[in-house]
């Protein structure tokens, strides 16, 4: 791959086309920021907890995950082992609610909110077996120091003072500024976290959280 790219100096092979990469500057990604020097330790290799970790790297990540994967249908045979699966349809990242549903176990981004340090490192060790505990311990607080999305998660869990409340998408509304088109009144069957108030209009989608029920203000059918 000695290939290189004049604008966003990409490594490319042969026969790949100029604007392959990053069609000719027109397209300009941000540097990746370098991870918190409390972390890189463990990328090295020298030690026995690095070595561990690099070896089990799938595993810890998964241990930390905040959603979880899914396909709409797949093309897998399920009775052997691959190491490549075919997927037909959507992909698509499962959120799930902030906390389990009585007598369900912690999972996912639901670790984050379990509020006691031990607890939550507790928990992730029966998640994920063959883990060390004291990496997963350090890890975990590296992320609630450093990153941000679990910050606004977790806070945004403290003001939801109640479980009683309506989410509203607005059909023929937009923010000042932005193009309508980009948000549209959604197409698919699945609604992602918008809260605002509880007044409406008759063509207004209306969620209730509390029967999990989803009601379109106007006779037209709602996909």
């Amino acid at each position: 791959m000695n290939n290189i790219c004049q604008f966003c100096h990409a490594k490319k092979f042969s026969k790949e086309t100029p604007g392959l990469c990053c069609m000719n500057g027109k397209i300009r990604l941000p540097p990746l920021e370098a991870p918190p020097q409390e972390f890189l330790h463990y990328m090295t290799g020298e030690t026995p907890e690095s070595k561990h970790f690099l070896q089990n790297i799938r595993s810890y990540n998964s241990c930390f995950q905040m959603t979880s994967f899914g396909v709409t249908s797949t093309d897998t045979n399920r009775d052997k082992f691959e190491y490549v699966f075919s997927i037909q349809g959507q992909i698509y990242h499962k959120i799930g609610s902030l906390l389990p549903m009585p007598n369900d176990d912690y999972k996912f981004l639901q670790v984050y909110f379990i509020g006691n340090e031990k607890n939550e490192i507790d928990q992730r060790c029966t998640n994920f077996i063959g883990l060390k505990r004291e990496i997963i311990q350090d890890v975990q607080r590296i992320l609630h120091k450093y990153n941000q999305l679990i910050y606004i998660f977790k806070t945004t869990l403290d003001r939801m003072i109640s479980d009683d409340y309506k989410i509203v998408i607005r059909a023929d509304k937009r923010p000042r500024g932005e193009h309508e088109r980009r948000f549209n009144a959604p197409q698919i069957d699945e609604v992602a976290v918008v809260i605002v108030d509880n007044e409406n209009t008759s063509r207004d989608i209306l969620y209730n959280e509390e029967e999990r029920t989803t009601t379109h203000c106007r006779d037209t059918p709602f996909i």
